[in-house]
């Protein structure tokens, strides 16, 4: 054992490791890198977070620079996960340390997944409602900031934490909130680290308060960089919370430990309802006509994802052969079961005579699973080569996908490759999963070729590459190079004030080089986990 893993195994109750199979478990996420970590540290507590930024921070000061990667379930798209230096995982960080059902908060700690939280939950009637992973960490959520299929109803993640703890880059905790200007003014005064976060930020926005301006009436979503600065101060209320600098910042600012969020009422049935629409244009006049019934989920998906799931025995008998071609819409309905079948009514009764369509009943259920089936069948498919999700949570406006699709097929004779979408109508999130052989040099080079062409594609509807997640290590190389230089001067501060010793993730967002990351490419397959 090395002897910095030594040191930490002898301060920390949890756990170091550099032992090769151990660092071979970490080297991968779900994105198309592969990076092998230094060491493991697995702690067992807040503390044992503390004592192990605390030191590597010292380590920095002192020239020697051992960067830490937080992880939470392995699961991140963008290589955010991974890292060459100290991967902290917060796998043991995993309880839920209090549930007030009369006031819907709970507070847990950030390793805790969703789906461990929502079945805590039910038994007090409650949940949060985000459709992502259940594996999905409460920590990765906010860090990575995905958009669930069900924020355009819920609105996502933002709208649920109230507040968080984290650990910040010297070692110290902090605990956010929404302060007046009387009580930012109480924070600005303390001598700690914590005041020097509140006194730094709130003059880095007061001096950029026209970039900040420009940035937040952008029209197109982005979470690249740090563009949640916008969400600091609320014009209205001048009121600052440090909270939302942390959505999106995929570890980089500091390691979050606590959240506390507030829940909803659980509605235990969701009943679905799906068409099939020979062309785009005959399934997006069918969406916007049902958008105003505001159903949980409404996804589109290209019907050829369903062709090629059939081709390896995932084929939904019920909705075939009707639904062979085309494009399908999906919609989820949680409302009340009696508001919910009149819904179901109403998107019966305004469906198109050529349509083909099925309603979810009791005897049917298991045809509807089915369908999530060979959905996951398709993403995983592995005959020709792999379906990396190097190209999931992209943004385009309703207005522009029908034109958007039209050119993607022209993208798709271009290259001589399928490239069915797929992904939810209500957030104007999207993904594609082209097949890519990582195993040859011609399949590690056609991720960078092909981002840079898709990424033109997008722009000339409007479109942002990372709309729906932010740019991690593989986004990256596309992203900061759209930036302005007053957008990344603003960042790198943002960056230098929360991690002026730059420990925390340095090589991801802003960090991030096209090199390095083609170098980290994998040539092989993932280690068992699955890419849905």
């Amino acid at each position: 054992m090395n002897k910095i893993a030594k040191y930490l195994n002898q301060q920390l109750i949890g756990n170091v490791f550099d032992s090769a199979p151990i660092l071979e478990g970490y080297s991968t996420d779900r994105s198309a890198l592969k990076i092998t970590p230094r060491m493991v540290v697995v702690p067992e507590n807040v503390s044992d977070v503390r004592r192990t930024v605390r030191f590597i921070s010292q380590l920095a000061s002192k020239s020697v620079h051992i960067p830490i990667t937080v992880r939470g379930s392995g699961l991140d798209k963008t290589g955010a996960d991974l890292g060459s230096g100290l991967v902290l995982s917060t796998e043991h960080l995993n309880k839920i340390l209090e549930i007030d059902d009369h006031a819907r908060l709970v507070r847990v700690q950030a390793g805790v997944t969703l789906g461990q939280l929502n079945s805590a939950l039910a038994l007090y009637g409650l949940h949060v409602p985000i459709l992502a992973d259940p594996r999905e960490t409460i920590g990765a959520l906010i860090s990575n900031f995905t958009t669930d299929s069900a924020a355009g109803k819920y609105n996502g993640i933002y709208y649920y934490v109230d507040c968080i703890e984290a650990v910040t880059s010297t070692g110290d905790t902090i605990q956010t909130g929404r302060f007046s200007r009387h009580l930012l003014s109480q924070k600005t005064r303390l001598t700690s680290f914590e005041g020097s976060l509140y006194r730094e930020t709130d003059k880095l926005i007061d001096s950029n308060s026209d970039l900040i301006s420009s940035l937040g009436a952008r029209s197109t979503i982005d979470a690249a960089g740090y563009q949640m600065i916008t969400q600091v101060v609320r014009e209205n209320t001048r009121s600052f919370d440090l909270l939302p600098l942390f959505y999106a910042a995929q570890g980089t600012l500091g390691i979050i430990t606590e959240a506390i969020l507030h829940c909803e009422v659980y509605q235990p049935q969701v009943r679905h309802f799906v068409a099939a629409f020979e062309s785009i244009g005959a399934a997006l006049s069918y969406i916007e006509s049902i958008a105003y019934l505001i159903p949980e989920e409404l996804n589109l998906y290209d019907a050829r994802i369903f062709k090629t799931a059939a081709e390896h025995g995932k084929d939904p008998a019920l909705f075939a052969p009707k639904f062979n071609k085309g494009y399908m819409v999906w919609v989820a309905f949680n409302d009340k079961p009696r508001k919910t079948n009149k819904k179901l009514q109403k998107c019966l009764k305004l469906l198109p005579d050529n349509a083909a369509a099925v309603m979810e009943t009791d005897d049917n259920t298991t045809d509807f699973q089915r369908l999530n089936s060979a959905i996951v069948s398709y993403l995983n498919d592995d005959v020709r080569g792999e379906r990396v999700p190097f190209i999931d949570d992209f943004y385009v406006a309703p207005d522009h996908l029908s034109n958007f699709l039209t050119d993607l097929r022209t993208l798709e004779k271009a290259e001589k490759l399928e490239l069915p979408i797929f992904g939810s109508f209500s957030t104007s999130n999207y993904n594609l999963r082209p097949d890519i052989q990582l195993n040859s040099v011609e399949g590690r080079q056609f991720i960078v070729k092909f981002m840079k062409e898709f990424n033109e594609l997008l722009k000339e509807h409007g479109g942002s590459l990372t709309g729906g997640s932010p740019e991690g290590r593989i986004k990256a190389t596309i992203t900061n190079q759209e930036l302005s230089d007053e957008e990344i001067e603003l960042y790198d501060k943002i960056k230098t004030i929360f991690d002026p010793n730059q420990i925390f993730n340095p090589d991801i967002k802003l960090g991030a080089t096209p090199n390095a990351t083609v170098r980290h490419i994998r040539t092989g397959y993932n280690n068992g986990v699955t890419t849905i």
